[in-house]
């Protein structure tokens, strides 16, 4: 039994808007990402949504260096953001979002 979709209500309109205010205002050097997690250069792709080559570019000596972006400052933030906020979230939250996922999983299969 499928549920009818939701429309969202004004509270969660204004929790998206300050969230993505908060997205937007928010930026995180690379160096400091890198002094607090260990990934690596493919993993820094993902998380930035862009190419293995700029990545590379960030750590390039010389005429070919690059700085990332604006956008690049923000999805670090962003990944900093969720990764803190997971470690210290409550278990039984952490339960319930792994039986939402199996359900939906479950969902996708049928």
């Amino acid at each position: 039994m499928a549920l009818a979709p939701r429309i969202p209500s004004h509270t969660h309109w204004c929790a998206l808007q300050l969230y993505l205010q908060w997205a937007h205002d928010e930026l995180m050097e690379l160096e400091e990402f890198l002094r607090i997690w260990d990934v690596s250069r493919e993993e820094l792709a993902f998380i930035c949504d862009c190419s293995l080559t700029t990545v590379n570019h960030w750590f390039s000596q010389g005429e070919h260096r690059r700085f990332p972006s604006e956008k690049h400052q923000q999805k670090l933030a962003l990944a900093h953001h969720i990764w803190v906020t997971i470690e210290s979230e409550p278990e039984y939250l952490q339960k319930l979002r792994q039986m939402y996922h199996t359900k939906q999983r479950r969902r996708q299969e049928k």
